[in-house]
């Protein structure tokens, strides 16, 4: 099963924890607000149910960890051995039963996929840190949309894309330069005709658009372009871009770029459609 980046922690089931908290009912505001079934309030028995176990949990590794020191400390060695061997059996088998109570929890409690967009981003941008540290290039995020929805799109494609852009936006981009992010929720009206019957008026799409400026100069222009530029679709250029445009069309989207010569800078809007299902996944259960 494929892992989610919200879970990739060395502590699972501290991450368990933290996200049982998450989910947990906030009381309704104002008088009309209509109360909560009593099953919502599940969350917060879960809660107090996965601390408690893990915190017997411990308790049973330091019981183990005494008993295994203190095995040579007893004056009859028989009754040493004998004790040390029930203990540890017993921690054994407790310990077996909050590993499976665990495991329950987590394959009767679903995530809602959420922020997967922004999560992926990040996670590429993180990954060419270092040759955006080199060229000392400037990063900014003029807007990330809250609680932009999920795309259709595979976390995979939508990596390959992130990654495929950057490298090419590095090529270009010359020491001291900038880059910047936005995502935004749109209609099919606003996503524009470019589509070629792909776009369809009444679709939900999101774009997410990403510029840059070839030469160093202020960040300002290109953070103003970002925000009043229309990008409209134009031939793409580049092998690599080429490639990008394949995986967004065959996922009903389309791929639009604007290079204005005068000011230097490159506007690339990946345009892709909401998913309308609600998207869940279970955090894995093996160790």
């Amino acid at each position: 099963m494929e892992k989610n980046p919200i879970f990739d922690t060395e502590n699972e089931r501290t991450s368990f924890i933290s996200h049982l908290k998450g989910s947990e009912t906030k009381a309704p505001e104002g008088k009309d607000a209509n109360p909560p079934p009593e099953d919502q309030n599940a969350p917060s028995w879960f809660v107090l149910l996965v601390e408690l176990a893990n915190r017997v949990k411990e308790t049973l590794d330091t019981i183990k960890s005494l008993t295994s020191l203190s095995r040579e400390k007893f004056a009859d060695a028989k009754f040493g051995e004998y004790f040390c061997k029930t203990i540890t059996e017993d921690v054994e088998k407790t310990d077996s039963m909050l590993n499976c109570f665990f495991d329950y929890l987590k394959v009767n409690s679903p995530v809602e996929r959420k922020n997967t967009v922004h999560l992926l981003l990040e996670e590429v941008l993180k990954n060419h840190e270092n040759r955006f540290k080199e060229k000392k290039i400037r990063i900014f995020r003029k807007q990330y949309e809250k609680n932009l929805p999920e795309t259709s799109v595979h976390d995979e494609q939508l990596r390959y894309m992130f990654n495929s852009i950057l490298r090419y936006a590095l090529t270009l981009i010359s020491p001291n330069g900038t880059i910047g992010f936005l995502t935004k929720s749109m209609s099919g009206q606003e996503a524009g005709d470019e589509g070629k019957g792909i776009i369809k008026k009444d679709g939900r799409y999101i774009e997410i658009l990403v510029g840059f400026s070839w030469h160093e100069k202020s960040a300002k222009p290109l953070e103003t372009a970002m925000e009043t530029a229309t990008v409209h679709r134009e031939e793409t250029n580049g092998f690599i871009l080429r490639l990008v445009e394949e995986i967004v069309q065959k996922n009903r989207g389309i791929l639009k770029i604007k290079a204005d010569d005068d000011k230097m800078i490159t506007l690339i809007s990946l345009i892709l459609p909401i998913e309308r299902r609600k998207q869940i996944y279970f955090q894995s259960t093996a160790e």
